[in-house]
Order: structure tokens, then C-alpha cells, then sequence
């Protein structure tokens, strides 16, 4: 099979991320015509945002009986089910989107992702690589990070920093992921630890509600990380819990941050 870069494939999908709809605006879609696949995806969207996961699911569960083809829905179920621990499921149903649609690099970085989550990290590496083929340079961060931290958890330390010669790091990100670019630069030096959280935070990340907390929970994981790397426990167990202190249930960080903190006794069982 042959990957290609696709910009407006991904310039597509960067909408469907930063894609807002009102739980009202998105059900007014679906009831004008309720077999719409696109308008099924935009309302499940809106209840997940909602942290109604649950029925998030169902309804693009309902999506895909009506169009088996349309990626989107398989995507956002996905999604849902690896925020509510169904990694497995989660997984299989972004297998189903690399299918309908591999050029998708998003497809990829979830599945990614959720490997990585349920244990899998070797080949959850491989799917970061992949998304790297699919990607544009300035999109590169998020995937350093997973490669770097991957490497760390399995210690393979001279891999973890051999793969910070993969991006240039001078190149400015989308917002969306501030925090993520803003782990690869510690991660090769041209950010201190000391100034690594920004007192103006808020005003560089989405305008979201809780969006700094999301942000600081992957980059304290990174820092934790980084610690490790450079044989400094103590200031290791710090990041973590620091982390705690700024707990998001659900985002990627504080997963893999709250079981570092277990496994190091910080967070009890």
C-alpha cells in the first residue's frame, strides 16, 4: 500500500478537529435528515464535548449503520471509547478508518495513541513514524513527543534522543498544539526547565474552557520524562506531581502520567 501526502486531506481533517457545533446546532442537522453520516458525526461531536460519551457513541454508532463508508464516524467512536478505557474496540475502530481512508495521518496518530495506552508501545512507534510520512513538518510535534516518552518508558534513552534529530524544532505549530511543541523544545535544549511553564500561558493555547490544564497534564508527563532521561528522579516524581495537581481526567498525559505515579507510589491504588 502507498501512503501520500495529502494537504488538503489534512487541511480537512484540521477542520474536523476544531470542529465547536452546539449540542442544538448539530441535532437540528440530524433532524432535517437523520441518515446524514456528516450531520450524525458533528452531533456526536457536540456530545463528547458535552462529556456525553456514552451517547456520543451510540449516535455515531447510528452514522456508520447508515454509511459504513464514511471514516469520520469510525473515527470519532474511536475516540470515545479510548477516553472511556475500551482501548481494544478503540483500536479496531481506527483500523477501520486507516482502511476507508489511509492518507489520514489523524487515523493513524489515534491508533497510535491508543497502542501506546493499552501497553503496546513498540508498535504504537511504528503508527507514529507512519503519521510522520502523512504529516507537514509543522505538524511534527505531537509525534516527537509519543516517540520521545516511548522510548523513555522502555528505556531506550540513546533512542529517545536520536529522535529529536527528526524535526526542526524552529518551526512554529498549529496552537492546538502548544504543548506539545512546547515539551520538544526542553526535550533538545532550547527551552529551560526553570521558564518550561509560561506565566502567559492562556493567552498562546485554544480558546477553550480548562484548556491550560489540558496542556500542562502532556507537558508535565513530558517533563517527568525528561527528568527520567537525564538521571534525575526526584525532580522526575515532582512533574508528576505537579501533574496531579492540574488532573484531566481523559487526556493523554494524565493517563500515562497517573500510572508513572502509581508505579512510583505517589498516587495510591
Amino acid at each position: 500500500m502507498k501512503f501520500v501526502y495529502n494537504e488538503a486531506k489534512n487541511e480537512e481533517m484540521r477542520h474536523i478537529l476544531m470542529m465547536q457545533p452546539t449540542i442544538e446546532e448539530a441535532k437540528a442537522k440530524v433532524d432535517k435528515d437523520d441518515t446524514d453520516a456528516r450531520a450524525l458525526y458533528e452531533y456526536g461531536t457536540a456530545l463528547g464535548n458535552a462529556g456525553r460519551c456514552e451517547e456520543a457513541i451510540e449516535v455515531y454508532s447510528q452514522g456508520i449503520a447508515f454509511d459504513p463508508f464514511y471514516a469520520p464516524n469510525y473515527f470519532g467512536r474511536g475516540r470515545k471509547l479510548n477516553t472511556t478505557g475500551h482501548f481494544w474496540q478503540a483500536v479496531a475502530d481506527f483500523t477501520v478508518a486507516i482502511h476507508l481512508d489511509s492518507d489520514c495521518w489523524t487515523y493513524w496518530y489515534y491508533r497510535a495513541t491508543t497502542l501506546n495506552l493499552a501497553g503496546h508501545i513498540e508498535e504504537s512507534i511504528d503508527d507514529f513514524r507512519q503519521c510522520m510520512k502523512l504529516s507537514n513538518p509543522a505538524e511534527h510535534y505531537p509525534l516527537i513527543h509519543w516517540i520521545y516518552t516511548s522510548y523513555v518508558e522502555l528505556g531506550k534513552f540513546g533512542e529517545a534522543e536520536k529522535c529529536l534529530d527528526l524535526i526542526d524544532a524552529t518551526v512554529e505549530p498549529p496552537k492546538m498544539d502548544y504543548g506539545y511543541c512546547r515539551v520538544v523544545r526542553l526535550y533538545k535544549g532550547l527551552v529551560k526547565p526553570e521558564e518550561f511553564i509560561e506565566p502567559d500561558m492562556k493567552d498562546k493555547v485554544l480558546p477553550r474552557e480548562n484548556r491550560v490544564n489540558l496542556e500542562k497534564n502532556g507537558m508535565y508527563y513530558g517533563l517527568y520524562c525528561y527528568w527520567t532521561l537525564h538521571g534525575e528522579p526526584e525532580k522526575a516524581a515532582d512533574a508528576l506531581r505537579e501533574l496531579m495537581k492540574v488532573a484531566y481526567p481523559g487526556a493523554f498525559g494524565y493517563t500515562k502520567g497517573l500510572a508513572a505515579a502509581k508505579k512510583l507510589g505517589i498516587v495510591k491504588e
